[in-house]
This record gives C-alpha cells, sequence and structure tokens, in this order.
C-alpha cells in the first residue's frame, strides 16, 4: 500500500481541499494505511463537484497542479472541468482495449467526440498506446462513417452502442456486408447500456463484442473480460462498492462506485461516482454487476449525464417552470421528450437552448396548464431494456 500511502500524503500537502476534508473528519495522513482504511475518509460525491469548481476554478483546490500543468483541460455538463495530466494512456483504458482483442494491426474508428468532452482522447490516447491506427471520426455524420469504415478497411470501432447501431442500419441500406465491403472484426462500446439485441445482431455478423465502464472523471474502472459474469476490475485504481449514505463498504446488494485513484496530480480519493452497482457473487472485490442505476438525479442520455438541476435552470430562465423529461429507448435509441406546461407556443429556440447546456438534443411537447403531476420526478426513465448484466 506504499503507493495508496504517497498518494494520501501528496494530495495533503498540495490539494488544499483534500487536507481540508481530511482535517474536518480529524484525519491525518498517517491515519490511512491500508484501503480498510479508506473507509475513514468522507465520500467525495461527483454532484458536488460543480459546486466545489465554481467556487475555486477550475479544479475546487483537488489537483495538486495549476492549469498550466495540464496536458489538456475538458468540460463535462454540470459543468465539471476534468483535467488531463499526461499524454499519455492517462485514463487507462488500454488494458481493457487490449482484453477486449484490439492490437498494432488495428485501425479503429473512433467514434466519441473530441470536443470538450474527454472521450474522444480517452480512447485515442489508449488506442495509440497499444499499437492502433486511430481515424477520429467524432460524432455523427453516418454516410461519411460508414464510408470511411468501408474505405479504410476498418477492423475496430470504439464508442456507443446506440451510434453503431445507426451505422449497422446505414451499411444494411447500402446493401454492403460485414466480411466483404466491411471488414469491422471487434467493437468496444461504453458510455451506454448495451442491449442483448445488438449484442446478438453484431455477433450475428462475426463481430466480437466487448464492453467497459468508466467516468470522465476516473477513466476505465471496469471491463468485460469473458472469463466470468459481469465486469472485470481495473488492476489501475481502488474501487469500492459503498453504502451512499454511511460511506461504508457493502459485502451484498447493492451500492455507490467509489474510486480511489493515484495518479499525484488529480488525487481523487474516496470519489463517488454516483453509479449504483453490486458485486458479482463469488467475486467480491473482483468484479461488478454493471452499472444498475444512479444515486443522485442524474439520468445519463445518449452517452451523457442530464441532471433535473440543468434542465431546470435553463427552462426557468425561457420562462418555463413546469415541465417533465421522459426517457425512452427506441430501436436500441434513447429518445429524450420534454415535456412543458404553456398556453402559448413554445420559443422557436428552446431546443438549441437546452442542448447547449445538456448537449443532448431533446424532442419539446407543449401540453395545456395542469397535465403534469408536480407530486412525479422530473426526470422519468422509462427504458425497458435489461439493466443488469448479471
Amino acid at each position: 500500500m506504499k503507493q495508496l500511502q504517497a498518494v494520501i500524503q501528496s494530495a495533503f500537502e498540495h490539494a488544499e481541499g483534500f487536507k481540508q476534508r481530511m482535517k474536518k473528519a480529524g484525519l491525518a495522513p498517517a491515519d490511512i494505511n491500508s484501503v480498510e482504511d479508506l473507509a475513514k475518509i468522507p465520500i467525495l460525491k461527483k454532484d458536488l463537484l460543480p459546486e466545489l469548481q465554481k467556487e475555486n476554478q477550475p479544479f475546487g483546490n483537488l489537483a495538486t497542479v495549476d492549469s498550466t500543468g495540464m496536458a489538456r483541460i475538458f468540460m463535462s455538463p454540470g459543468p465539471i472541468y476534468d483535467p488531463q495530466t499526461h499524454d499519455k494512456d492517462f485514463w487507462r483504458f488500454s488494458e481493457a482495449l487490449q482484453t477486449a482483442g484490439f492490437n498494432e494491426k488495428d485501425i479503429v474508428q473512433n467514434t466519441f467526440s473530441y470536443h470538450l468532452s474527454p472521450a474522444g482522447f480517452m480512447f485515442d490516447s489508449a488506442l495509440r498506446e497499444i499499437g492502433s491506427t486511430v481515424i477520429p471520426a467524432g460524432t455523427g455524420n453516418r454516410e461519411l462513417q460508414i464510408q470511411v469504415m468501408k474505405d479504410l478497411k476498418v477492423t475496430g470501432y470504439v464508442g456507443t452502442p446506440s451510434f453503431f447501431a445507426i451505422l449497422l442500419d446505414a451499411i444494411e441500406e447500402k446493401n454492403w456486408t460485414v466480411g466483404k465491403e466491411i471488414h469491422l472484426k471487434k467493437v468496444f462500446f461504453t458510455a451506454e447500456m448495451l442491449t442483448n439485441d445488438l449484442r446478438g445482431r453484431c455477433e450475428d455478423k462475426g463481430i466480437s463484442v466487448y464492453e467497459g465502464y468508466g467516468t470522465a472523471d476516473c477513466g476505465c474502472l471496469a471491463f468485460e473480460d469473458k472469463q466470468g459474469l459481469g465486469l472485470k476490475l481495473t488492476s489501475s485504481a481502488i474501487v469500492q462498492i459503498c453504502d451512499p449514505l454511511t460511506g461504508m463498504e457493502v459485502t451484498s446488494g447493492e451500492g455507490e462506485i467509489v474510486v480511489t485513484l493515484f495518479d499525484k496530480s488529480y488525487p481523487l480519493i474516496r470519489f463517488g461516482t454516483g453509479d449504483l452497482s453490486r458485486w458479482v457473487e463469488g467475486y467480491e472485490g473482483k468484479r461488478i454487476a454493471g452499472v444498475l442505476g444512479r444515486v443522485s438525479d442524474g439520468v445519463k442520455v445518449k452517452g451523457m449525464f442530464v441532471r433535473e438541476k440543468q434542465l431546470a435552470t435553463v427552462l426557468e430562465q425561457a420562462g418555463y417552470s413546469t415541465f417533465q423529461g421522459i426517457i425512452t429507448s427506441e430501436r436500441n435509441q434513447d429518445r429524450f421528450e420534454i415535456l412543458i406546461e404553456s398556453e402559448a407556443e413554445l420559443d422557436a429556440d428552446l431546443i438549441a437552448k437546452i442542448q447547449d447546456v445538456i448537449r443532448v438534443t431533446p424532442i419539446l411537447t407543449r401540453v395545456a396548464p395542469g397535465i403534469i403531476n408536480g407530486e412525479e420526478k422530473r426526470l422519468i426513465d422509462q427504458r425497458m431494456f435489461e439493466l443488469k448484466k448479471v
């Protein structure tokens, strides 16, 4: 545990935000000598990051170096500023990709965004670490995407499962065949739930399917390895499942995924991701049963977390105080509809205003005053696909 002790000591000495957390809990670095001792440190909830960063920009006094010491700085919805402290495989996804069979002979289409959010660079750096050739395709433009896939004989895809389903549809519309015009052999999905339907569709075409779990803050945390149920924990971070209220580790039942990183420049210690999971029975501390839900009001839509507070702010500023967001799934695609009570027609630019904040394009439906039940949640997830992996 020397590595853990070194990170704790460095964070205490150089990250004022962590030092104050420790002092408030009556702790000193010498009190943390094992993974079990981490339970003494209060969990830092992800939902608190926007407020902490607003008070002490840009990283909430949690980083040990300033902005000029970072390789890149990204912005996730919240807003949350995510630093990349070095150019190598900072988010540690190479372990997962190698397990999925990606190697130096692959040409990989990276369809994650390279704009503001870190996902694009997250996988770009991991693929380059293992020697793969990367096509920085980004999101959208399905016709261009499949043309590139065909012309460059792409063998691997990384991105969301919903966007890959769109590309498969486009390929079939062209009457192209995987194994003939399309040379794709492997896919790695994250950021969204993978349905059994899409997994089967890929495997029927001879495409091997793997998925992983990570966050913009913490990078790779777990991934599929075909060696057991659920997802195998990464070897590059300490991952715990804890009671969301007490912060104590749980050995059975659901709890919050709590992470401690070894990065001294941005040492997230006892960081509560807000994601719920549980241990796979018989593999406690080694395998998790995927993401089973959220602790907070955040709901992941098309790979992005949408929060009630964000929606309320933008809608109230536009003059709409009563609304309800409903997330459904149609043909493996997330559909986000927002019901808004209004006697008059909705503002023409309201969709654009909302998209600027949450990075997801909603469908707006005007309803008469009194239609929305004020006792229900403002964000309702009605997706019916199976969330649990085991």
